[in-house]
C-alpha cells in the first residue's frame, strides 16, 4: 500500500522524474499491469492538464502583452515573438488581407531567414496562407510542397522551398465577422501540428484580431478627441484673428481720415504687424517709406506678380533678405504695395491684403489730386504761351508768381525732350528735389516748364553735369533770361528752335541756348528781325519761291549736297535717290542761285541759311 500510494502522488505531479522507474517495482502479474495502465492515464491527464494550465497562463500574459502597446507595428511584432515560443515552432508571421487585391501579404515575421519569403503576397485561395486568409478555422499541412490538396504558385514555392518551410498551420484572423488576417506557424521539418499547438495559435489568433481591432478603435477616438481639440483651437484663434483684423481696420481707416499721410499709414501699418513697413507710390515712383537700393528694386519686381494672383509674393534678395509684397490694386491698376521684410504667417497676409487696399485708396485720392493740380499748371502754362488778345489777367499773374515768374524778376523757360519713361524719370527727380513749386507741364509729349534764374541754373546743372546720359538722351532747350510774363511765348519759339536744331547738332550736349549754337543761334536768336528775314530771301529767295510754287525739295538737296562734302554719290544715298536725279537738280539750283552758288564764301553764307531756313520751318530734314 505505501508503495502504491508513493505512486499516485508522483503520478498527479508532472514534473517527478521518479515515476517511469517506480511503475517498474509493481508485480509483474495482471493486476500489476492494470495498476501500471491505470497509473499512466493519471500521469498523462496530470500532464496534460499542467500544459493547458501552462498554456493559459502564456496566452493570459501575452494578451496583457499586447494590450499595453499603442503601436499597430508593435503590437504585430509582440504577437508573432510570442506565438513563436508558445507553440514551439521555427517560425511564426502574421498577413492581412487586402480585399481590393484579393490577397493577404505578411507584414510581420519572426524566425522568417529569407527576404522572398518576407515578401509572400498570396492570392485568396491558394497555399495555406490563402485559404486560411478566407477561412473558417485553422489549417495545417504536414509537408507543403507536396501536398497536392493545396493550390500551388511557382514563385510561391520557390520561396518555400529556399525557406527549408515543411509543416505549416494557420488560424485566420476576426473582427466583427470579417476576417482581416492570418497568424501562421511553420517548422523546417515534416510532421502534424499537436491539437494543443492548433489551439494555442487560434487562441493567439483571436488575441491578435482584438488587439488590432481595439488599436483601431482607440486610432479612431484618438482622432475624434484630436479633432475636437482642433476644433476648439480652431475657433479660438479664429476669434483672436478676428479681434486683431477688427483693430487693423479701426486702425487703417483712423489712418485713411486723418491728415498724417503715407508716412503715417506706414507707422500704423508698421505698429499692426509688429515690424517695419514701407509703401510704395507707383503713380510717383516716389517710397514714403525711404526704400532704397534692392529693396526697392525688388518690390517693385513684385508688385505685377502679386497684382497678377491677388496675393503677397516672397522673394530673397542676395543678402538673403527675404522681402513681402502686396499690392494695391484700384481698379485693376496696381498703384503701389506694401512691402515688409521677413516670412509671414497666413494672419500678417490678411493685413498686408487690409493694408495694400487702403494704401490704394489713399494713392487713388492723392493721385486724384496731383492730377488736378497738374491740369492747373497745364493750363496755366497754355495762357502764359498763348495769352488772351486783351492780355493776361491779375489772377494769371498771381499764380505765375506763386512758381517764381514775374514781371522785372528774371526767369527762363526751357523745353525738355527724350524718350517717355526717361522724361518721367527726370520729373520725378525734379520733383524729389523741387516738389510742386517748379511750373511744368506737358506738350506734344514734351516736358515744357518755367522757373526763376537761380532754380533754372541749379536744373542746368542737375542735367548738364557728369553722368547725365543716365537720363537715356534727355535734351533741354531754354531761352535766355526774361523779364516780362509777356515774353513766354517767344520764349518758348526760340526754345523749339534751339531744340529742333540740336537735333542736327549731336556736340550740342544735354543743355542747349542760341549761344551755344554759333552763328546759327544768332539767327535762330532773331528769327522774326528784319536782318534775318532779309537774309534769307536774298540768298535763297528764288530757291524757296521755285519750291514753294512747283512743290519740289531744292532746298533739302542743297543743303543735302553741302553737307556732304559736295558729293554726288553720297547726296544721293542720302536722299535715296538716282544721282542723276541729284545732278539735274543741281542744274536746276545753279540756274536760280548762280553757278557760283557753292563756290567760297556764297557756298558758306548758302549753307548756314539753309540750316536756318530749314529750322525755321520746322520739319525735320530728309537727311
Amino acid at each position: 500500500m505505501h508503495l502504491l500510494a508513493g505512486l499516485l502522488q508522483q503520478a498527479l505531479d508532472p514534473a517527478s522524474s521518479d515515476f517511469l522507474t517506480g511503475l517498474d517495482l509493481l508485480p509483474a502479474d495482471a493486476q500489476g499491469q492494470r495498476l501500471r495502465e491505470s497509473l499512466r492515464s493519471v500521469h498523462a491527464l496530470a500532464s496534460n492538464a499542467r500544459g493547458q494550465r501552462m498554456l493559459t497562463l502564456a496566452l493570459s500574459e501575452t494578451a496583457a502583452a499586447i494590450s499595453s502597446l499603442r503601436e499597430g507595428g508593435n503590437v504585430l511584432r509582440e504577437i508573432v515573438t510570442r506565438t513563436r515560443a508558445i507553440v514551439g515552432t521555427d517560425m511564426a508571421y502574421i498577413s492581412l488581407n487586402d480585399p481590393e487585391k484579393r490577397e493577404t501579404r505578411i507584414t510581420e515575421t519572426d524566425g522568417v531567414w529569407t527576404q522572398a519569403y518576407r515578401d509572400i503576397r498570396m492570392p485568396f485561395g491558394t497555399g495555406v496562407l490563402g485559404n486560411v486568409a478566407r477561412a473558417d478555422g485553422p489549417i495545417q499541412v504536414a509537408d507543403y510542397l507536396p501536398a497536392v490538396s493545396l493550390a500551388h504558385l511557382e514563385h510561391i514555392d520557390d520561396a518555400v522551398a529556399k525557406e527549408g518551410v515543411k509543416a505549416l498551420l494557420g488560424a485566420p484572423m476576426r473582427i466583427g465577422g470579417d476576417i482581416i488576417g492570418a497568424l501562421m506557424v511553420a517548422d523546417r521539418w515534416a510532421h502534424e501540428f499537436s491539437e494543443e499547438q492548433i489551439f494555442a495559435v487560434e487562441a493567439l489568433a483571436n488575441q491578435a484580431a482584438v488587439a488590432l481591432d481595439n488599436l483601431e478603435r482607440l486610432a479612431e477616438l484618438t482622432e475624434s478627441m484630436g479633432s475636437l481639440e482642433t476644433a476648439n483651437r480652431d475657433k479660438e484663434s479664429s476669434i483672436a484673428r478676428l479681434k486683431r483684423l477688427a483693430a487693423t481696420d479701426d486702425e487703417l481707416f483712423a489712418a485713411l481720415s486723418s491728415s498724417e499721410g503715407l508716412p503715417g499709414l506706414a507707422a500704423r501699418i508698421s505698429q499692426i504687424l509688429g515690424r517695419p513697413a514701407r509703401l510704395l507710390d507707383l503713380t510717383v515712383r516716389i517710397d514714403a517709406g525711404d526704400v532704397g537700393g534692392e529693396k526697392l528694386h525688388a518690390a517693385r519686381a513684385l508688385i505685377p506678380a502679386s497684382r497678377h494672383t491677388n496675393a503677397p509674393v516672397t522673394a530673397t534678395l542676395e543678402d538673403g533678405t527675404t522681402v513681402v509684397v502686396m499690392a494695391s490694386v484700384i481698379e485693376g491698376e496696381a498703384l503701389g504695395g506694401v512691402l515688409v521684410e521677413g516670412e509671414t504667417a497666413a494672419d500678417d497676409e490678411a493685413i498686408l491684403r487690409r493694408a495694400a487696399l487702403v494704401l490704394g485708396t489713399f494713392i487713388s485720392h492723392s493721385d486724384a489730386s496731383r492730377h488736378n493740380r497738374q491740369r492747373q499748371r497745364v493750363e496755366l502754362l497754355a495762357t502764359l504761351i498763348s495769352p488772351p488778345a486783351e492780355g493776361l489777367r491779375q489772377h494769371t499773374a498771381t499764380s505765375a508768381a506763386a512758381y517764381g515768374l514775374e514781371d522785372g524778376s528774371p526767369f527762363r523757360v526751357a523745353i525738355v525732350d527724350g524718350a517717355l519713361r526717361s522724361l518721367t524719370d527726370f520729373e520725378e527727380a525734379l520733383e524729389v528735389d523741387l516738389g510742386e513749386q517748379l511750373l511744368r507741364g506737358h506738350f506734344d509729349d514734351r516736358l515744357y516748364l518755367g522757373a526763376p534764374e537761380q532754380v533754372f541754373a541749379w536744373i542746368a546743372d542737375f542735367l548738364g553735369k557728369p553722368g547725365a546720359r543716365r537720363w537715356g538722351g534727355v535734351r533741354m532747350a531754354h531761352s535766355e533770361p526774361l523779364g516780362a510774363l509777356s515774353e513766354i511765348g517767344a520764349g518758348f519759339a526760340l526754345a523749339e528752335r534751339v531744340l529742333t536744331a540740336a537735333r542736327s547738332l549731336p556736340q550740342a550736349g544735354n543743355v542747349v541756348g542760341w549761344q551755344s549754337l554759333g552763328t546759327i543761334g544768332i539767327f535762330l536768336a532773331n528769327a522774326d528781325s528784319q536782318v534775318t528775314q532779309s537774309a534769307l530771301r536774298g540768298s535763297l529767295g528764288p530757291l524757296l519761291d521755285y519750291d514753294r510754287s512747283n512743290g519740289t525739295q531744292l532746298c533739302d538737296t542743297a543743303l543735302c549736297y553741302l553737307d556732304e562734302g559736295r558729293n554726288i554719290a553720297r547726296t544721293a544715298h542720302e536722299l535715296v535717290v538716282h544721282p542723276n536725279t541729284v545732278r539735274q537738280r543741281l542744274e536746276r539750283i545753279e540756274s536760280l542761285l548762280g553757278p557760283d552758288w557753292n563756290n567760297g564764301r556764297r557756298a558758306l553764307d548758302h549753307h548756314v541759311l539753309l540750316v536756318v531756313a530749314r529750322l525755321l520751318d520746322g520739319s525735320p530734314a530728309k537727311h
